[in-house]
């Protein structure tokens, strides 16, 4: 009895801990959103697709959304839900927004334990949501922004539902719903196929190989080729869209097969440095998994206590110097990039504008991409040398483990791997696309969080990092944590700001009957990792919605960027 009410009070502390998690995780968010104002195509989307008449009616956003699926492409849900949350105003988008990328890190953590229960793992639960903050690529444009948030995280939350069942089902061996589920399966499915198009090919190819698998093990329930015709009929509503060949005849006249072959090198290796932090985890991971079977085999690991060299000493010191630079004007960017462009540009003879321009871009993002990089390596070398990883180790577990020893040993790895190979079946669909920008890799990232927090949450995994690697693991992951937020905070406050005094001089010129809006450029250009995704008002896509809005002709921004650098 005694044993029965400790359990129940500790699950019941575990509980409170996990709501103490996706508090904050919801209120991080609707800060976020709080502070992003309206951007770009919000404007467009605030407006009945393709004219300069407001939405102003539940009737005008069915309307709004029929239009667009005629005229610009098939995302008929995502679509429909941003119109009617335009509609309803920005305090709701905020909330449901919030909600929505809460419940995506709910669905991450379920689908990497292939179950629902949630009471026992606070921190893998806080985990599941730091990767998530870290390493969706584009994090603002595809969690933040509303147009975007809309068709990325909108998409992602229904279709991580739909699968669910599929999940759970191949875990356990035997249906996970009963025969009521079949109508609401094929209707969920009809959403999930209806949502972005590499996501909903693979759902459907998903969906129909697990009912097909499953039929031939004699498990098969009803719901499971519900779902599967359900995910298909919309995913033949999302493509079939008059819409999508308006867009395609303009994004992709002319592109060769060798166009699209490139998109997938620069659209996958920009997701890669995203999700560098997983995939420096996952292979510290799998080479966890290869001592546990060398030390089975009598292979002893020494391990040295943690010991700081100057080295390490020096690299603390250069992130901690850059974390100061980035609050302050970024001066070690700009020292960089005068020393460059006095010693390597003029000497070259580049120095015409647009390769300035391009040139200052690139630092632009300097000091926050240094201090990602570096704490995330620094961290890495770190928990190596705490796990007994050092070269010699690690070649010794190459001749004596084999890759296929460590696969058949570890459910966990097996898992992992099948995730990870859907990942990137995921994002080559994308090749039939005329591009391939990072924000489409939205899902893959999502399926190789799952890989990671699969692995992590495994009990060897744990405790291997428990025992040799749990402070340096928290430092980092506080640390990340903390200067991301914060910067990301300031950054986007910043932004509220400036848009707000530029959208005053807009309105103030439509009131007056001005045809043009004069303004200055925005100063602050610093991202924030793309935790704030923000473009100034001399932008075609940013102008063109704003002068429609506003019922303005031109907005005319100063281009003096040396004067404003």
């Amino acid at each position: 009895m005694t044993e029965e009410c400790e359990d129940l009070s500790q699950s019941q502390n575990h509980l409170g801990r996990n709501l103490l998690v996706l508090a904050g995780i919801f209120l991080l968010m609707l800060v976020l959103n709080h502070l992003m104002p309206l951007h770009r195509d919000d404007y467009d989307y605030s407006l009945i697709w393709m004219t300069t008449e407001h939405i102003t009616s539940a009737q005008d956003t069915v309307y709004s959304a029929y239009r667009h699926y005629l005229l610009h492409g098939g995302r008929m849900f995502t679509v429909l839900c941003l119109n009617f949350f335009l509609w309803l105003g920005k305090f709701a988008f905020d909330i449901a927004n919030a909600l929505m990328f809460t419940a995506l890190v709910v669905l991450l953590y379920f689908h990497a334990r292939r179950s629902v229960e949630w009471r026992q793992e606070p921190l893998i639960l806080a985990v599941t949501g730091l990767f998530a903050w870290l390493s969706f690529p584009h994090f603002g444009e595809v969690a933040v922004w509303k147009s975007g948030s809309t068709v990325y995280l909108w998409s992602a939350v229904p279709v991580a539902l739909f699968l669910l069942p599929y999940n759970i089902t191949l875990a356990k061996g035997q249906a996970s719903l009963r025969s009521w589920a079949i109508l609401p399966m094929f209707l969920l499915g009809i959403i999930a196929g209806w949502s972005v198009e590499n996501l909903a090919v693979t759902v459907v190819g998903l969906t129909f190989g697990i009912s097909w698998y499953l039929r031939r093990q004699g498990k098969m329930a009803g719901w499971m080729p519900a779902g599967a015709f359900g995910s298909l009929l919309g995913l033949i509503g999302l493509v079939g869209a008059p819409g999508n060949f308006v867009r395609y005849d303009d994004q992709g006249a002319g592109k060769g097969i060798f166009a699209h072959i490139g998109n997938q090198f620069a659209g996958n290796g920009e997701m890669l440095l995203y999700i560098l932090p997983l995939v420096l985890l996952l292979l510290c991971a799998w080479r966890i998994y290869k001592l546990e079977l060398a030390e089975k085999k009598g292979l002893v690991i020494d391990r040295a206590p943690l010991q700081f060299s100057w080295r390490q000493w020096a690299l603390l010191g250069v992130i901690l110097l850059l974390v100061v630079s980035y609050f302050n004007g970024s001066f070690v960017a700009w020292t960089v990039r005068d020393i460059l462009y006095a010693v390597v540009m003029v000497p070259l003879g580049l120095t015409k504008p647009k390769t300035i321009d391009h040139f200052d871009n690139l630092f632009k993002g300097f000091d926050e991409m240094a201090i990602y990089w570096l704490t995330i390596f620094f961290v890495y070398a770190l928990v190596k040398k705490q796990l007994g990883l050092t070269s010699p180790v690690i070649k010794m577990l190459a001749q004596k483990v084999s890759a296929r020893e460590v696969w058949q040993a570890f459910p966990a790895v097996r898992y992992a791997g099948c995730m990870l190979a859907l990942a990137l079946i995921n994002n080559f669909v994308m090749i039939a696309a005329p591009t391939f920008p990072a924000r489409a890799t939205f899902s893959s990232v999502a399926m190789i969080i799952i890989a990671a927090v699969a692995v992590l949450r495994e009990p060897l995994i744990r405790g291997y990092f428990a025992a040799h690697g749990h402070k340096v693991l928290m430092a980092g992951a506080w640390g990340l944590a903390l200067f991301t937020l914060s910067a990301s905070m300031l950054v986007t406050y910043t932004m509220q700001q400036e848009n707000d005094a530029r959208i005053a001089m807009v309105q103030e010129a439509a009131a007056k009957g001005e045809p043009i809006a004069y303004m200055e450029p925005i100063a602050m250009k610093n991202r924030a990792l793309r935790h704030v995704f923000f473009v100034d008002f001399d932008n075609g896509v940013t102008k063109d919605g704003l002068c429609k809005y506003y019922g303005i002709k031109d907005i005319k921004v100063n281009t003096d960027k040396e004067k404003h650098r």
